[in-house]
C-alpha cells in the first residue's frame, strides 16, 4: 500500500573538504532519501551543488556500504576476510586493546588518526579531539594537506580569511596561484564571472591547463615547486621599476629595506630559469600585477605541496603589501578559514585544556617511520583509523609494510571497507551526513549551518561521537565534556559571532557580520608590529628565514637523474580524495580519468604512443596505467588524478605508490606535487 505520509525537505549541511560547505535539501519518503538539491536561499552557493554531492545519494545507498560491525579473519592486507560481529564485541575488543596498551607503555602508545572524512565539528574535529586529550593518548598533527599552510598562518596569523570572496567582483584582476576552483570549490566562479563582466582579467598560474586554467584569460605554466622563485621574481621587477606603492610600505609595513636588498641581489634570469618561464613572462606579470587595480590574489594549497611550500606562501602573501592592493575593495589575498575561524572556539571544542602535560605530538605524515621505528617510545600499539582512507598516504608501499606489523592493532570506523580497513582487526560502520546531527561551518564564506539528521542510520551504523562515547565508558572515562549532546556541544563551543537561537532555527546563520572588504587598508595585521613584516626579525629565533625568499624543492627542480619527469597527482572534480573513486560515477569515467597524461613531444622520446599501457616508477615504486598524449602538461611533466582505491586497482597500483613521504620546509606538510617519475612501456599481463 502507498504512503500517504507527504515529503520532507530536511537541510543538511555538506561536511566534505572543500571550502564552500553547501546547504543541501533532502527530500525524505517514507524514512529514504530521495532526492538531494542545493538551498537556493543559501547566499553563497545559491542552490548549485557540484557533480559529486549531486550524486550524494549514490554513496549513501550504496551496496558496499559496511552496515555492521566486523573482525578481520585471516592475514592483514589486500584480499582480507572478514565475518560479522556485534557492536558488544567490537566496542570490547577495541577497547581491551586500548586498556592493555596503556597497562604496558601508558596511554602515548594509542593514536587516534583521522583527517577530513567529515569536516563537521561535532562528528569530526571535536568529540574525537576531547576524547584522545581526556585519555592522554599521542596527539595528531594532521598536516598532510596544508601543513606549509599552517606553518605560515603560526607566524602571520592574517594568511587565515582575507578579504571575502564577495569582494572579487569589484576586482580587475584576479589570478589563480596553484588553485582549481572549478574542481574544488566551484562556487566563487559566481563573484569571478561578475568581474569578468565588469572588465576583470583573470590569470591563472598552474604547471596544468586545469579547468580554471582553460576558463581564464591566461595560463602561466610553472616548473613545480617554484613559487617563491616567481614570486621573488615579481618583487623584484615591482621593486626596481618603481611599482612600489611607498606610502603603504612606509605606513603599515617593516623591513621593506632589508627585502629590497634581497631582491636586488637576486638574477631575474635566474629565477626565470628556475621557473621554466622567460624572465619576459615574470616582468609582464610583475607590471600588470601592480598596475591593474584592484589585483586579487588566490593562494592556492597547490603551491604549499612541496619541498618549498612555506616559502611560496610566505613570498606570495608579501605581494599585496608591497603594491598596496589592500587599499583597494577587491585588492589583496582571500583565503581559507574564515567561518571556521570566527564561529567556534577551537581550543574549547577540543578541550585543548584537558591535554596532559607533556603529552608527545606525531605528525600524520611520519606514520609508517614511526611504526617501523624499534625506538620510537612509547611504540604505538593501537591505531584507531576514522575519517581518513590511510592508504592513501604517499609512499604506499613502506605504509603498507608498517600496518602489517604483528602486533600493532587497528581498528577502523567508516562507511566502507577502505584499503586501510584491510588492515584492520576491527571495522566499525560509519553513519553518513544523512544519518546525524552536526555542525557544519564553512572554510571559504561567513555561513554556518546546523545540519540535522534526514534519515535513520543504515544498518547498525553508528556515529563518531557515538563510538568515541561507547569507548570512553568501556574505558571507565567519566569526564562529562565527552558525553554531551550535540546541541550541548554546540553551545559550548559557538563564539558570540553566531546566535545560538538562529542556528538552531534557520537554515544558515552568518558568522561574521558585516562584510569587511578592506581589512588591512590601514595595517591593523596580526603581528607583533602591527604591520606587515617583510622582514619578521622573530623569526631567527626559530631557525627561520626573517626575509621571503626561495627554498628549492626536494626533487622537481632535478634536471638531470634517473627519474626525467615531474609528476603531478591530481585531484577530479567528481571526487574527495579518495571519497567517491570507487563508485559507479567514477567507474564510468575510468577510460579517461585514469589515464596518464604525457606531453607528445616526451612520448615521441621515449617511443610511445597514446593508448600504451606504461609503467611509471620511482626508487618507492610504481604503478601501471594507460597514456594519453596531451598539451595540457608541459613536456618534462606528466598528470594523472588521484584517490583511487588500491583494492580497485587490478593490480596496477596507484599513485602513491611513487609519491613521496618527505615534509615541507616548515610546517611538516605532505610533498605530493614534489615528485619524479620515469615512464616506460608496459608489456606484462592484464
Amino acid at each position: 500500500m502507498a504512503s500517504t505520509a507527504a515529503p520532507q525537505v530536511v537541510h543538511v549541511g555538506c561536511p566534505h573538504n572543500c571550502p564552500d560547505a553547501c546547504l543541501m535539501d533532502v527530500t525524505v519518503e517514507d524514512g529514504r532519501a530521495v532526492q538531494i538539491a542545493g538551498h537556493r536561499d543559501h547566499p553563497y552557493t545559491r542552490g548549485a551543488l557540484c557533480g559529486k554531492v549531486n550524486r550524494f545519494l549514490e554513496r549513501v545507498y550504496s551496496d558496499e556500504r559496511l552496515l555492521h560491525p566486523v573482525k578481520r579473519v585471516g592475514p592483514k592486507g589486500p584480499g582480507a576476510r572478514f565475518e560479522r560481529i556485534s557492536w558488544e564485541e567490537a566496542i570490547a575488543v577495541t577497547a581491551g586493546k586500548m586498556r592493555e596498551a596503556i597497562d604496558r607503555h601508558g596511554p602515548e602508545s594509542i593514536l587516534p588518526y583521522s583527517y577530513s572524512g567529515t569536516l563537521g565539528i561535532y562528528q569530526g574535529w571535536g568529540m574525537d579531539r576531547r576524547f584522545a586529550n581526556v585519555l592522554g593518548t599521542s596527539i595528531l598533527y594532521r598536516s598532510i594537506c596544508d601543513g606549509a599552510y599552517l606553518g605560515a598562518i603560526d607566524h602571520f596569523p592574517d594568511l587565515i580569511g582575507g578579504f571575502p570572496p564577495e569582494g572579487l567582483e569589484h576586482s580587475k584582476l584576479i589570478i589563480f596561484w596553484g588553485a582549481n576552483p572549478l574542481n574544488t570549490g566551484m562556487h566563487v566562479w559566481r563573484h569571478v564571472l561578475e568581474a569578468k563582466k565588469r572588465g576583470a582579467k583573470v590569470i591563472t598560474i598552474d604547471p596544468y591547463l586545469s579547468r580554471t586554467a582553460r576558463s581564464s584569460d591566461e595560463h602561466i605554466p610553472i616548473r613545480p615547486g617554484t613559487d617563491a622563485a616567481l614570486a621573488m621574481g615579481m618583487m623584484k621587477v615591482i621593486a626596481e621599476e618603481g611599482l612600489v606603492d611607498h606610502d603603504y610600505v612606509r605606513r603599515y609595513t617593516v623591513g621593506y629595506e632589508q627585502l629590497l636588498e634581497r631582491l636586488c641581489a637576486l638574477s631575474l634570469d635566474e629565477l626565470a630559469h628556475t621557473c621554466d618561464l622567460p624572465a619576459s613572462t615574470i616582468q609582464c606579470l610583475a607590471r600588470e600585477y601592480a598596475a591593474r587595480r584592484p589585483a586579487a590574489l588566490r593562494i592556492g594549497f597547490g603551491v604549499q605541496r612541496t619541498g618549498a611550500g612555506y616559502a611560496a606562501v610566505r613570498a606570495l602573501s608579501c605581494l599585496p603589501a608591497l603594491t598596496g592592493a589592500w587599499r583597494d575593495v577587491g585588492g589583496g589575498y582571500w583565503s581559507w578559514g574564515r567561518g571556521m575561524a570566527d564561529a567556534q572556539d577551537a581550543d574549547r571544542a577540543a578541550r585543548t585544556d584537558l591535554i596532559p602535560p607533556g603529552t608527545r605530538v606525531v605528525n600524520m605524515m611520519r606514520l609508517a617511520e614511526h611504526l617501523l621505528d624499534p625506538d620510537f617510545a612509547p611504540p604505538i600499539e593501537v591505531l584507531y583509523f576514522y575519517n581518513f582512507n590511510t592508504i592513501t598516504l604517499p609512499d604506499q608501499n613502506t605504509v603498507r609494510r608498517a600496518l602489517q606489523r604483528d602486533d600493532l592493532f587497528i581498528a577502523v570506523h567508516d562507511l566502507f571497507l577502505t584499503d586501510a580497513a584491510d588492515y584492520a582487526d576491527i571495522v566499525m560502520p560509519a553513519t553518513s551526513t544523512l544519518e546525524h546531527d552536526d555542525l557544519v561551518l564553512s572554510a571559504g564564506h561567513d555561513h554556518a549551518s546546523y545540519s540535522r539528521a534526514a534519515i535513520a542510520p543504515l544498518g547498525e551504523s553508528r556515529t563518531s561521537q557515538e563510538v568515541f562515547q561507547d569507548l570512553a565508558r568501556a574505558l571507565g572515562v567519566q569526564e562529562p565534556a565527552l558525553y554531551l549532546s550535540p546541541t550541548e556541544f554546540v553551545d559550548d563551543v559557538l563564539t558570540d559571532a553566531v546566535s545560538k537561537d538562529e542556528l538552531y532555527q534557520q537554515p544558515f546563520v552568518n558568522t561574521a557580520g558585516e562584510l569587511d572588504l578592506l581589512p588591512f587598508a590601514e595595517g591593523g595585521f596580526e603581528t607583533p608590529s602591527g604591520k606587515w613584516e617583510f622582514y619578521a626579525e622573530r623569526l631567527i629565533e626559530l631557525g627561520l628565514d626573517p626575509l621571503p625568499g626561495f627554498t628549492p624543492p626536494h626533487e622537481t627542480l632535478r634536471r638531470e637523474g634517473p627519474f626525467p619527469f615531474n609528476f603531478l597527482s591530481r585531484k577530479h572534480k567528481d571526487t574527495v580524495n579518495a571519497n567517491y573513486t570507487h563508485l559507479p560515477v567514477m567507474q564510468r569515467q575510468e577510460a579517461t580519468a585514469r589515464t596518464l597524461e604525457m606531453h607528445p613531444d616526451d612520448a615521441a622520446r621515449k617511443g610511445l604512443a597514446g593508448g600504451d599501457r606504461v609503467r611509471v616508477f620511482n626508487d618507492r615504486g610504481e604503478f601501471v596505467i594507460p597514456l594519453r598524449l596531451s598539451t595540457r602538461v608541459q613536456p618534462g611533466t606528466v598528470a594523472t588524478y588521484w584517490g583511487y582505491w588500491d583494492k580497485r586497482s587490478d593490480g596496477r597500483g596507484t599513485v602513491n605508490n611513487v609519491t613521496s613521504p618527505l615534509l615541507t620546509d616548515v610546517g611538516g606538510g605532505g610533498t605530493f606535487y614534489d615528485c619524479q617519475v620515469d615512464v616506460e612501456r608496459f608489456d606484462g599481463p592484464c
